[in-house]
């Protein structure tokens, strides 16, 4: 990364949690609930109003056991369903190795710039597979095995963003919909699926 000038964002999970729980101790210590969030951004899609707020702290590498480390960050993200009124909360933590801007302001946007980008492939790919395919329970661990069904998942939402069922409504162009219509269909899927020249 370095020889290309590049730099690292990771949300921390459940497979790194002594790097997780280093940063939320640190975090939960430097910022009470009570205190205002460094940056904050408030923004309304899909008949909900989603706020987002950041605390970052500046961290070293040593003190994180992270290679780069330069700060971790605790993103509070807020959900307000318009239709039920249901609110929803949930909050992640972040490592990064950019440095700190001397603004607070000015680093917790971009911080949450970048967080806001991670969430958007999240959703559009890894958020999809897991809902439609069930991806993360998939019990099988034969590589060459694994590696198959993968790409066929691929695939599958590759002919869902290019609409190969031709969907008539916005309801029918989802990858939910092009499963039942392969489901329905399976000549066409297996036309897909051994076309020499894709879709026609």
């Amino acid at each position: 990364m370095e020889e290309k000038g590049a730099n690292y964002f990771f949300t921390l999970k459940g497979n790194q949690p002594s790097i997780q729980e280093k940063a939320q101790r640190l975090l939960e210590g430097a910022f009470p609930p009570v205190d205002l969030a460094q940056a904050e951004t408030v923004e309304k899609h899909h008949g909900r109003v989603e706020t987002r707020q950041i605390w970052a702290l500046g961290v070293t590498a040593e003190q994180m056991g992270f290679y780069g480390a330069e700060q971790v960050a605790r993103i509070r993200r807020h959900f307000a369903h318009l239709k039920s009124g249901k609110q929803s909360d949930e909050t992640v933590f972040a490592i990064t190795g950019l440095g700190r801007l001397p603004d607070e302001r000015a680093n917790g946007e971009m911080l949450l710039g970048i967080a806001r980008g991670h969430w958007s492939i999240e959703n559009g790919n890894h958020y999809v597979r897991d809902r439609s395919y069930d991806e993360d329970r998939c019990q099988v661990r034969e590589p060459n095995s694994a590696h198959i069904l993968a790409t066929l998942r691929s695939m599958a939402l590759f002919l869902a963003k290019k609409h190969a069922h031709n969907p008539s409504n916005a309801r029918q162009a989802t990858t939910p919909a092009l499963n039942r219509f392969c489901a329905a269909h399976r000549n066409r899927a297996i036309h897909w699926l051994m076309s020499e020249r894709g879709l026609r």
